[in-house]
């Protein structure tokens, strides 16, 4: 694959990219045309009347999920799968939005990988509505999700992003998370750069320059991008690759650190 922009797979787009946005792109977007745009903005009217509503089967499951003696081991994936289920029938993939979300199987696995590392911490989702809404809603309160679209603009831990903007990031998180979990809405380089900026900012070790301890990086995209992600983050691909159902593109994980739950290989992607 040459590295031309794509559609991605966690989430609606963060941000047009300045001047790399192809022929697909602009009708896949569906921004340029007066038309499109009072269209977009009665679809966004429309699902800011439904946001509160749009998570209440997410959130009635997190109670209905609460730990009894001799179930701890299992409740927080109990949660993970109900959580991700929710999500997925309650919202709808926007494919002029570039809305393609992961499997409710891979949704389970890269949270439980979350979990593994960073529970009880501080964890930052850039562009990934799909694994911050499939959490367990104690973890969930530790996290914040970046996101331009504001279908979830009601949510406690929602923060508007644009990635164009990528230093523009409120003073009070700067610095304070653990993990970064980022899946951007195109796979070049200048846009990986700008999502590496704003990591780099939300992570803790990076707050000063002594910290040799380059914080926990969870990353989604192509293959072919092996390259950029072992320079912006010294991550390599696991074991365990994602299955995006509706996207042509097959993606792969990389972190930056070693992890259990994505050591074995997801059954659902075909080799």
């Amino acid at each position: 694959m040459t590295a031309q922009s794509s559609p991605k797979s966690d989430r609606s787009i963060s941000a047009m990219p300045d001047n790399n946005v192809d022929v697909r792109e602009r009708v896949d977007t569906g921004i340029n045309t007066g038309e499109d745009a009072a269209l977009l903005a009665e679809l966004l009217k429309i699902s800011n009347m439904h946001a509160s509503s749009r998570f209440q089967k997410t959130n009635s499951s997190y109670v209905s999920t609460t730990a009894t003696d001799g179930e701890s081991d299992h409740t927080g994936n109990n949660e993970i799968h109900d959580a991700a289920q929710s999500f997925l029938e309650n919202t709808p993939q926007n494919s002029r939005l570039n809305q393609y979300w992961y499997s409710r199987a891979t949704i389970k696995v890269l949270c439980e990988a979350i979990t593994e590392v960073a529970s009880g911490k501080r964890v930052a989702f850039l562009s990934t509505p799909s694994l911050y809404f499939a959490l367990p809603i104690e973890e969930r309160k530790n996290c914040t999700l970046f996101e331009r679209d504001e279908i979830w603009a009601n949510d406690p831990g929602f923060e508007m992003y644009n990635f164009n903007k990528a230093e523009d990031v409120n003073p009070t998180l700067r610095h304070s998370f653990d993990m970064v979990v980022v899946d951007p809405p195109f796979i070049t380089h200048d846009v990986w750069e700008k999502y590496a900026t704003t990591t780099k900012i939300l992570l803790k070790a990076y707050d000063t320059e002594e910290s040799k301890d380059p914080g926990h990086v969870i990353a989604t995209t192509v293959a072919e991008n092996i390259d950029i992600m072992d320079e912006l983050f010294h991550a390599k691909p696991t074991v365990f690759r994602p299955t995006i159902p509706n996207l042509v593109y097959q993606y792969n994980v990389y972190t930056n650190f070693d992890c259990e739950a994505l050591s074995t290989v997801n059954p659902e992607v075909k080799l």
